[in-house]
């Protein structure tokens, strides 16, 4: 046997009880979300293909919807839910909320579309030449964060789409949330891999998120908590991981299913004001919102 094949053999041995460890570990950690409620929308606007999900406070809550294509913005009040759709020019792949506006990034489009104002109007939001939008999310401070897929970089934006700074990441980014002290944490598939990286774009720690079954986790969605935890939507296992700021596992979220609170193919989340996470229920159709059962961290 040559070198290389017992050096490969070596390494799955060492690998695969590590890995099969881990996913033990995670089958036994504490639940800590429950489910609170959960939005398909009206018989004029159900929803039907959510991919992501934005709020511009804890009474309005917007999906971006696929088989539209169009914004879905639920808006709460008296107990009930009134909804209404935006349509976009394009399949949307990502939506943020960036303190003044719903921005969406569009599938195969050069440009982002914008979202404001009491009538909900779209306007497009150029980017620098070349960019192919990936997911996005609001950044500290005013601005966004958004991956260029055909560079291989996160962008830093100014609210006009001009480019601010860049941060070369190598993978398959699926998940991209900014950091509480800048930076930001980027998600990776086929990895398992999550990675922060600093303000000025270095790389402080690389996280591995624990898998469930045969597949290996796939990071969808990301929220950083008020006390450091980061929690993250596992699209393959259909949960939420919760790790502390060290990368430890804290606990998980749902599993997958079909019943409430429960989900199927999770692709993107948010954290509301109040301190409960939305999350978009891509397999199941509906929007469904969860409370920590822990009490960590304080809304």
């Amino acid at each position: 046997m040559s070198q290389r094949g017992t050096w490969r053999r070596c390494l799955i041995a060492w690998l695969l009880p590590a890995m099969a460890a881990t996913a033990a570990a995670a089958q036994r950690a504490p639940r800590v979300l429950a489910a609170d409620s959960a939005l398909e929308g009206s018989r004029a606007v159900e929803l039907r293909w959510p991919v992501a999900v934005a709020a511009a406070s804890s009474l309005e809550i917007a999906v971006a919807d696929a088989w539209g294509p169009r914004l879905v913005i639920f808006t709460t009040a008296a107990g009930s839910a009134q909804t209404r759709a935006v349509d976009l020019p394009a399949s949307p792949l990502d939506v943020a909320f960036d303190g003044e506006r719903y921005v969406v990034a569009l599938r195969g489009r050069g440009a982002l579309v914008t979202v404001e104002g009491p009538d909900f109007e779209p306007r497009s939001l150029g980017l620098p030449a070349g960019v192919v939008p990936g997911p996005l999310a609001a950044a500290p401070g005013g601005g966004l964060l958004l991956y260029d897929a055909a560079g291989g970089r996160v962008l830093t934006l100014d609210a006009a789409g001009a480019q601010r700074g860049e941060t070369m990441v190598a993978g398959h980014l699926t998940a991209l949330v900014a950091g509480a002290g800048g930076g930001f944490y980027a998600g990776f598939a086929g990895l398992a891999e999550i990675r922060r990286y600093g303000p000025d774009g270095s790389l402080l720690a690389t996280w591995t998120v624990p898998g469930e079954g045969p597949l290996a986790a796939w990071p969808s969605g990301m929220v950083v908590e008020p006390g450091g935890d980061l929690l993250i939507a596992d699209r393959h296992a259909g949960r939420i991981v919760v790790l502390d700021a060290a990368g430890r596992l804290v606990g998980v979220g749902s599993r997958r299913g079909w019943d409430a609170g429960q989900l199927l193919e999770p692709a993107g989340m948010t954290r509301l004001p109040d301190g409960r996470l939305a999350v978009a229920d891509q397999g199941n159709g509906r929007l469904q919102i969860f409370r920590r059962l822990d009490g960590r961290p304080a809304p």
